[in-house]
């Protein structure tokens, strides 16, 4: 398992910054938050192929792998024709993505539209999905949908990866999302563990009333990342730990302690 971080955690680091803090803190790779004009690495579609090389070039120097790439498209959109310019919009990302060297996207199903029915959604989330990894095919890029939004719960999720029924169509597990909706560990990492491909972690306390959870540090809260890895390592996961945090505590606090925690559980459950 490697340790990351996306940069939401950075905003305002540049590229140099990112890789340097991630050699500092004991991370082996790092995922870009694209598509919002508060992120300064150039992760970016509009990245012409000699800024692409360059930004490969700096991430193979460090030493430090691009885990995913965190875009911001989803699919459960009513109007036909903005749900497939968000189509044409991840395949660009796939290009960007393969140029890069990464390996993952991510991806989101997103809310239900007002007035449309969940089982049309998660048609219209299938159908998109698999037309975006068809651009994919032939490389090494996966479409790794969230467990976020209306698609939370791990059941929901796996029922739009199996529609889009494409072996480039994968899971970004994040582990606190359904437990936050009344899921255990257990029960999500059942219905996620033979697609999950990349995970995004976050301790937080959960709140009594209204659902979620308060952010703290890793370990202190209610998501219990010791069993999460346990269950990772149990099918030889070896993928990424994308720590995201998002305008919460400066990079200088939770960086170092939240590799120092995973590393103790990563290296206990696989007897290291």
């Amino acid at each position: 398992m490697q340790l990351s971080f996306m940069t939401w955690v950075c905003p305002d680091w540049d590229l140099s910054q990112i890789l340097t803090g991630a050699i500092r803190y004991g991370y082996e790779s790092v995922e870009p938050r694209a598509e919002t004009d508060q992120q300064k690495h150039g992760v970016e579609i509009e990245s012409t192929k000699k800024e692409r090389a360059g930004i490969k070039a700096a991430f193979e120097d460090a030493g430090i792998v691009m885990s995913c790439i965190a875009t911001s498209r989803r699919y459960a959109i009513a109007d036909a024709k903005e749900r497939a310019e968000s189509v044409e919009i991840t395949k660009r990302f796939i290009e960007l993505a393969d140029d890069l060297g990464c390996h993952h996207l991510r991806v989101f199903g997103g809310g239900t539209p007002e007035g449309m029915e969940f089982s049309d959604a998660k048609k219209y989330v299938g159908e998109s999905l698999r037309a975006a990894a068809e651009a994919a095919e032939g490389t090494e890029v996966y479409l790794c949908i969230e467990t976020h939004d209306a698609y939370c719960l791990a059941d929901d999720l796996m029922e739009v990866v199996r529609m889009a029924d494409h072996k480039n169509v994968a899971v970004c597990w994040d582990i606190m999302h359904p437990v936050t909706h009344g899921m255990s560990m257990e029960e999500a990492f059942e219905h996620v563990k033979d697609h999950t491909r990349h995970c995004h972690i976050h301790d937080g306390k959960l709140k009594d009333e209204g659902g979620g959870a308060e952010l703290c540090l890793t370990g202190e809260g209610d998501i219990d990342h010791e069993t999460a890895v346990k269950l990772l390592a149990s099918i030889k996961f070896e993928g990424a730990l994308s720590g995201e945090w998002i305008g919460w505590v400066p990079p200088e606090e939770i960086l170092p302690q939240n590799a120092e925690v995973l590393r103790r559980y990563i290296n206990e459950a696989e007897g290291v």
